[in-house]
């Protein structure tokens, strides 16, 4: 039996402590747990009113945070807030970003047992852990929450998450019960998981949030209104919501019965919905708020600021890579997507560092899916195998007669025989004001480089946008993947046949199929490695089936008196239970 055991970092930092008060459910009808909580009105948010807060005054351990909207989902199993809800909620791992780069460790459990043949985990829960409303987080609720995710009733769509559990898929497709399904709880503080094969990425999938635990008796009692009545909800992380204004302000508060709350500095974190760049960008210059993501000229601004030390700045991966797909299903208007090469010349018509620098501002330019921030066995997935297309790429990007004959050599395949200046090109998309730019440019570059006409085909909303995708009709659309686990298979399972359909263009190769399947119960980290990198070879350089535009990044600016705060990938936006307060207003 392999035995493992981590414990989160510990902070040589005094704990600034205020008077505590309890956070969680079954309170009055506007706080949970009770108390005297006076909603922000516009007379006291901040960046629309006289009134600076309170809070911005002092070394008070609070932190001010804009953001766009408000999520409106607190169910763990359905995702939820994911990147928000990471901070009030915690599962047996938590993600962390530290000196090192990101890895996750145990939060929930003090400890895991692994089997030799690595099908069976034992957690040994902690037993200090403990519910907002103070009640202990047990195994059971690990056993509920995960066989809830598998509940078919409930149509979670994280549920294949868990399918390599022993009894979850059949479960979950009603051929089997929540009996049969090997995630149980074997006394109060003991919780095991018996896997079909073993399965390296296990443990990175139970970061995500649907492999949380859930309350049986709280969650049964809301009924239907679980996951939509934020007053119905109890929390287990170092951190919960205490009060919510509909489309103006959210306050979390510090859960006292947190495990780790010693070491938990922040006290309140106030987010306030704030629609405008300008506007966000004035309450930060004030000193209303302590972060901000911005975008366009605002980050110029601010790296300005950050390169003189006026600000602190934050610059990371963050696992998402955004592009363009094709209409695989055989309908598409031009009826020249099956061709790789009519493909391969529309994705190098793309300068990738150009429309970078031109459009977005921000990002790193794409040769490859997966994004740089997906690591394989510690390390950098992208800087193991390198940038998939980058040579090739090089050869034809600035030269639109080698791009032109490629595409006539693809027209040839094909026995078409029509011109390509009388060749027109459908691109499907949402259209808003902060990527007409984007578009406009795609469409500059590819008709002047090819030669051929690039029909804008924008829709006003996602939801045309899903049905015109579903539809066929269009030759080329967005497309992206931000990943769910750090684990290059999540990025490369969505090209596996019929596993995204319509989202990923009906791509389909036999070829894929084969060696993602291969890889089932392999625990050859070479193999599998050497697998991926295969894998993403034939999506990109054989089929050309994505084109990939830029990696995602997260570029955060932060008041210098902002201290220890790290970003997440795969659990909250921010580790928040991290960061504290120190010299404002110095």
């Amino acid at each position: 039996m392999k035995k493992r055991s981590t414990r989160f970092l510990a902070l040589a930092l005094a704990v600034m402590m205020l008077a505590l008060t309890a956070c969680g459910g079954g309170g009055d009808s506007s706080t949970p747990g009770g108390g005297d909580k006076t909603p922000a009105t516009d007379n006291n948010t901040p960046g629309t009113g006289s009134q600076t807060p309170a809070s911005t005054e002092g070394d008070t351990q609070v932190f001010n945070v804009s953001t766009k909207s408000f999520g409106n989902n607190y169910d763990v199993q359905d995702m939820g807030w994911r990147w928000m809800m990471g901070d009030c909620y915690e599962g047996l791992y938590r993600n962390v970003a530290d000196e090192s780069g990101e890895h996750f460790i145990l939060a929930g459990a003090e400890s895991v047992d692994v089997s030799e043949d690595e099908t069976v985990y034992t957690y040994h829960l902690r037993k200090d852990a403990k519910w907002s409303d103070g009640q202990p987080v047990t195994a059971h609720d690990y056993e509920y929450g995960w066989k809830r995710l598998e509940n078919p009733e409930y149509g979670y769509s994280y549920a294949s998450f868990l399918y390599n559990v022993v009894g979850a898929e059949e479960y979950n497709k009603g051929t089997g019960s929540a009996d049969d399904m090997k995630a149980v709880a074997l006394d109060d503080y003991t919780f095991e998981v018996t896997l079909k094969v073993p399965d390296p990425t296990f443990e990175a999938k139970l970061v995500a949030t649907p492999c949380y635990p859930t309350r049986e008796d709280i969650a049964e009692a809301a009924g239907d209104q679980w996951g939509k009545d934020w007053k119905l909800c109890v929390y287990n992380g170092p951190f919960c919501m205490s009060e919510l204004v509909e489309d103006n302000k959210m306050v979390w508060t510090k859960n006292p019965h947190y495990w780790d709350a010693d070491n938990t500095h922040l006290e309140t974190i106030n987010w306030y919905i704030v629609t405008e760049d300008s506007t966000a960008s004035t309450m930060f210059d004030n000193g209303e708020l302590d972060q901000l993501q911005p975008t366009g000229d605002y980050t110029v601004k601010y790296a300005s600021a950050a390169e003189a030390g006026e600000l602190q700045r934050r610059e990371t991966d963050y696992p998402g890579c955004i592009g363009l797909t094709f209409n695989f299903a055989g309908n598409d208007p031009s009826g020249l997507m099956g061709n790789a090469k009519i493909r391969k010349a529309i994705s190098y018509c793309i300068d990738r560092e150009e429309i970078i620098e031109a459009i977005y501002g921000r990002y790193k330019p794409a040769y490859g899916y997966v994004n740089p921030a997906i690591t394989f066995e510690g390390e950098s997935y992208r800087a193991q195998v390198g940038e998939i297309i980058y040579d090739e790429y090089l050869e034809y990007n600035n030269n639109p007669e080698k791009l032109q004959a490629l595409f006539q050599e693809g027209l040839d395949e094909l026995g078409v025989t029509t011109p390509i200046s009388d060749i027109t090109l459908s691109f499907l998309a949402v259209s808003n004001a902060s990527n007409t730019a984007e578009y406009e440019y795609m469409q500059q570059t590819i008709q002047n480089k090819l030669g051929l006409t690039f029909s804008l085909d924008t829709v006003g909303d996602s939801a045309m946008f899903r049905s015109r995708r579903d539809e066929g009709s269009f030759d080329i659309m967005t497309s992206g993947w931000y990943s769910d686990y750090n684990d290059p298979m999540d990025f490369l399972y969505t090209m596996y046949t019929d596993s995204y359909g319509a989202m990923m263009g009906h791509y389909s190769n036999p070829k894929v199929d084969e060696l993602l399947d291969s890889l089932t119960g392999e625990t050859d980290r070479a193999k599998r490695l050497a697998t991926y990198k295969e894998v993403e070879e034939i999506i990109l350089l054989e089929d050309a089936a994505l084109v990939p535009i830029y990696y995602a990044t997260k570029d955060v600016f932060l008041q210098n008196w902002v201290k220890d705060y790290r970003t997440s990938s795969f659990g909250a936006s921010a580790e928040l239970y991290i960061t504290y307060i120190e010299g404002r207003g110095n």
